[in-house]
């Protein structure tokens, strides 16, 4: 069987999740594949799930890191890969039936160096269902960038927007003549962006499709992107690409501009989220050491002109500025933004005084407030609903009762009701304290911010 087809597959200890993952590449409509698990020492069974999975499948050939390094992982799979294309799944995702078909499909017809497309994110809900979110790569002003084949210089405008490099492709050839390699850093922190930058350099033909495939697992616990450490894994990553890749002098202008541009958007993403897990302690040397790196390198390009605002929009420009100008005067920003944000919270909070929540009406703004209450560990028992035709089914995993039913419970199970419609609250209002519900049990006005 000719191989189309390889898929890496890093893993370390992922055992809640490998088997969705693995269920999820083997039976692919896409039958060509060859399929590399390198494991980096698991200790909790999940290299022995592999193993079986070999046993049972001969295109999974399972590979031993000899070091707990994401970078040397993958490279490990690049070294033995045969397929004309190239793919990376990690082993807490999994993805569509049919994405590695269509991928290599529009590969094929177009002869690209790579083909991506979008991707959902997606949590685990209190009712133990998925919540999906579609990842959209290109907005209202760039939606003729899908199924468009893109030129290097177009390319290049997408290094820091197209960050993740398990939505797509690459073919192996051109992996190979420019030798693409991942730095082998320890551990699983930002290795991708050393491999997405020398695609970006490199690549003269790419296309992306408007459909998602991959599934994106958020809020696992013990993944890299919230380490406090973060901002010093970027540090080191663009280090190894300017200092041993020496890529940036070999890069056009255009390319340069952009290299920066993700660079500095690096810089005051990962800067502020650190910054608050530390309670705005800008001192902190894993802020303070990294971000005089990352300053030098980005108050040079913006000397030699490669930034400027028009590329990040007002508030954006106005925090980098700040910055790089004053680290203190940035924290107190930040910090105050923050409280801002979490005000409304707090208030909801103080509402529903600890009381599992009812969410009365089953549209988007239902939608939201139940996606809300998950996200700040507000317990949702059920949705409730006037339309018949509703009751008795499931939103998301969560019932939909009638107002009879919430009235018959709601004292029971010592319950808050939340009305999440924005036109019709005060007309539910008075039906529900008409049932005799009364109206300390009734939250009519959610507080701005929150849906």
């Amino acid at each position: 069987m000719k191989i189309k087809l390889s898929v890496i597959l890093p893993s370390l200890n992922v055992v809640p999740y490998i088997t969705e993952c693995m269920d999820s590449v083997t039976n692919q409509s896409m039958r060509e594949l060859e399929i590399l698990c390198v494991d980096a020492g698991s200790t909790d069974g999940t290299r022995e799930i592999l193993d079986e999975y070999a046993r049972k499948d001969t295109r999974i050939t399972v590979l031993d890191s000899d070091i707990k390094s994401y970078g040397r992982q993958i490279n490990i799979g690049l070294d033995c890969v045969s397929g004309d294309y190239v793919a990376i799944l990690e082993t807490d995702d999994w993805i569509d039936q049919d994405m590695y078909k269509c991928l290599y499909e529009y590969a094929l017809q177009d002869k690209v160096d790579y083909v991506a497309a979008d991707f959902d994110a997606f949590f685990e809900l209190q009712s133990e269902k998925y919540y999906f979110v579609r990842q959209r790569l290109f907005d209202n002003t760039r939606q003729d960038w899908y199924g468009k084949i893109l030129n290097s210089d177009e390319i290049a405008t997408l290094r820091a927007s197209d960050y993740v490099l398990w939505k797509g492709i690459y073919r192996r050839q051109f992996i190979e003549q420019n030798r693409i390699r991942f730095h082998e850093s320890p551990g699983a922190a930002f290795q991708d962006m050393g491999f997405l930058q020398q695609v970006k350099s490199y690549a003269t033909r790419a296309i992306y499709i408007d459909k998602s495939f991959y599934r994106y697992r958020k809020g696992r616990e013990g993944t890299s992107s919230g380490e406090l450490d973060g901002l010093k894994y970027y540090k080191e990553e663009f280090a190894w690409i300017n200092d041993e890749l020496r890529l940036t002098e070999t890069l056009t202008e255009i390319h340069k501009k952009y290299y920066y541009y993700t660079m500095s958007i690096s810089l005051i993403t990962k800067y502020e989220q650190i910054l608050l897990g530390l309670n705005g302690d800008w001192r902190d040397q894993r802020l303070s050491g990294p971000y005089k790196w990352f300053r030098e390198q980005v108050l040079g390009a913006l000397r030699c002109g490669f930034l400027y605002e028009a590329m990040y929009g007002q508030e954006r420009w106005k925090k980098l500025r700040l910055l790089l100008t004053s680290p203190e005067a940035h924290a107190q920003l930040i910090m105050d933004m923050e409280k801002e944000k979490r005000e409304p919270i707090w208030i909801f909070q103080k509402m529903i005084k600890k009381r599992p929540v009812v969410i009365f009406g089953c549209g988007i703004r239902g939608e939201r407030l139940m996606v809300f209450c998950n996200q700040n560990c507000i317990r949702v028992n059920a949705y409730c609903d006037n339309n018949t035709a509703l009751q008795g089914q499931e939103k998301f995993g969560y019932r939909i009762i009638s107002p009879i039913e919430l009235k018959n419970n709601i004292c029971e199970k010592n319950e808050v009701v939340v009305l999440s419609m924005k036109e019709g609250a005060e007309g539910v209002f008075r039906q529900l304290v008409n049932m005799g519900i009364g109206e300390d049990r009734i939250i009519d006005r959610i507080p701005s911010g929150i849906i």
